[in-house]
């Protein structure tokens, strides 16, 4: 099940009507039986159609709550409970994400140094949201371990906290500090945070339906293209990374819209990545708690753990980064994205404090920078994530410039001009949420103008809907 099935709409609409119920129902107990629903709902969801998913959930959630338990009953003990954590996440990760690669691989080097080699693998399906719940629990440990979080011993409530429907199979990457006291406290209906919710959800199903699934087809033409135009790739490059937006932030804000419906507010994931012009403002901007879980358990621990200095620093950002490009999959295009994105993050860290103030300050510039990186960084890496073949990405990139045949460029002008569109569409509403929303609310037009959208996202979402949709992006990591 995903938020894009009617399914779902079904299945929310049963679990909001029975949660707020018992609100209204249970009194003292209310809380209480509202966990217990978000638990059991949360089983179904996740389990809906591979239910044997449940169990490594249950592996991850349960191993991270003991070590919480133990940590807070046996502190001396704390490297090994830490060092358990570690082994069960990331060793459950390794098994069903990374194993294959790293066993391929091995058997490659080997038959290249003229040693047969027939090595095993596994062929695992991959859990969905493997990536954000192991994380999601890892952080929990590290946070009792650091002292920044008191051990829960409340396990309804810490299974909450891990297995949230709303954000569990792609993000947020919620923190336990964020989410748990909001799971631990009553929850009071209230109407316009419902409303609110279901804005924002409706918004975020436009975007995946009406902008990611409607691109998407053109764009997987130009890569499935032989020998595509050089025109044509930079076209698609665009439109995959409008895509790519549309589709995770759709994602994101389907998740946040129904968790605020059922009195929950997860953390803001993008804020409108592609106005960035530097590598360290993009990352602040898009996956915005991935970004910042790196930083907190992998950036700043390396950072500290050595003389300090340029070469930690750079040390640091590019290990870091290769895990943000591995954490996404386990392929030589993703150990590429994650090292060309740490070495511009070396670049601007370095070099943008070298730059005088007074050529900062001159807005005019911004055009420029803001056209260098989205061209020179942000372009290549979409076609590293799009491309799965590194020697097709260079083929991409080392095409000739002006060779296209007029049927090529009506082509690269077709993808473009949806990529456009797409994009444009996103950055006004942005504004709109931004700017104008915060003045509508004050004013008696807001209830009209609220159903008004409501109604349009419901005819659109009718009119492009397919009879096959497709999955989320970030589902496949």
């Amino acid at each position: 099940m995903h938020f894009i099935q009617l399914a779902f709409v079904a299945f929310l609409a049963i679990v909001f009507a029975t949660y707020w119920g018992l609100g209204l129902v249970a009194g003292r107990r209310a809380r209480v039986l509202q966990n217990v629903l978000l638990v059991v709902a949360s089983c179904v969801f996740y389990g809906w159609v591979h239910p044997w998913f449940l169990l490594l959930l249950g592996f991850s959630a349960l191993l991270d709550y003991s070590m919480g338990r133990l940590l807070e009953a046996r502190p001396d003990r704390r490297r090994l409970w830490v060092g358990l954590s570690l082994a069960g996440n990331l060793g459950m990760l390794g098994v069903f994400k990374y194993f294959d690669f790293f066993v391929r691989n091995v058997g490659q080097a080997l038959e290249s140094l003229g040693v047969q080699a027939n090595l095993p693998t596994l062929g695992l399906l991959l859990p969905v949201g493997i990536s954000f719940y192991t994380f999601q629990t890892l952080s929990y440990t590290l946070d009792v371990a650091k002292g920044r979080l008191a051990p829960r011993r409340n396990l309804l409530d810490y299974l909450v906290f891990v297995s949230f429907f709303s954000q569990l199979v792609a993000g947020p990457i919620e923190r336990a500090s964020q989410l748990l006291p909001q799971v631990e406290r009553e929850r009071r209906f209230d109407l316009d945070l419902v409303l609110s919710g279901l804005s924002l959800a409706l918004w975020g199903a436009v975007k995946k339906v009406c902008l990611a699934d409607t691109i998407a087809p053109y764009v997987d033409e130009v890569f499935m293209t032989r020998d595509p135009a050089f025109a044509m790739v930079m076209a698609a490059g665009f439109g995959f990374g409008v895509q790519f937006l549309a589709d995770f932030s759709g994602y994101t804000d389907i998740a946040r819209g129904s968790a605020r419906m059922l009195g929950f507010e997860l953390t803001e994931n993008f804020r409108n990545p592609y106005v960035a012009v530097t590598t360290p403002e993009f990352w602040r901007r898009w996956h915005i708690t991935l970004s910042s879980w790196v930083g907190d358990y992998v950036y700043t621990p390396l950072l500290r753990s050595g003389k300090p200095g340029p070469a930690r620093t750079i040390f640091a950002m590019m290990t870091t980064f290769l895990v943000i490009g591995l954490w996404h999959g386990a392929a030589w295009n993703f150990v590429a994205v994650g090292l060309y994105n740490g070495l511009w993050m070396v670049a601007y860290t370095f070099a943008v404090p070298l730059i005088p103030r007074r050529i900062k300050e001159i807005r005019v510039l911004l055009a420029p920078a803001w056209l260098f990186h989205t061209l020179v960084v942000l372009h290549p890496t979409g076609l590293m994530f799009r491309e799965t073949s590194l020697p097709r990405v260079w083929q991409h990139l080392t095409a000739p410039w002006f060779v296209a045949t007029k049927e090529q460029l009506v082509s690269a002008a077709i993808v473009m001009s949806l990529a456009v569109f797409g994009g444009l569409t996103m950055n006004a509403a942005d504004l709109v949420q931004w700017k104008l929303l915060p003045r509508l609310r004050r004013s008696p037009w807001f209830l009209p103008v609220q159903t008004t959208f409501w109604a349009g996202c419901v005819v659109v979402l009718f009119l492009f809907a397919r009879d096959v949709s497709e999955d989320f992006l970030y589902f496949q990591f």
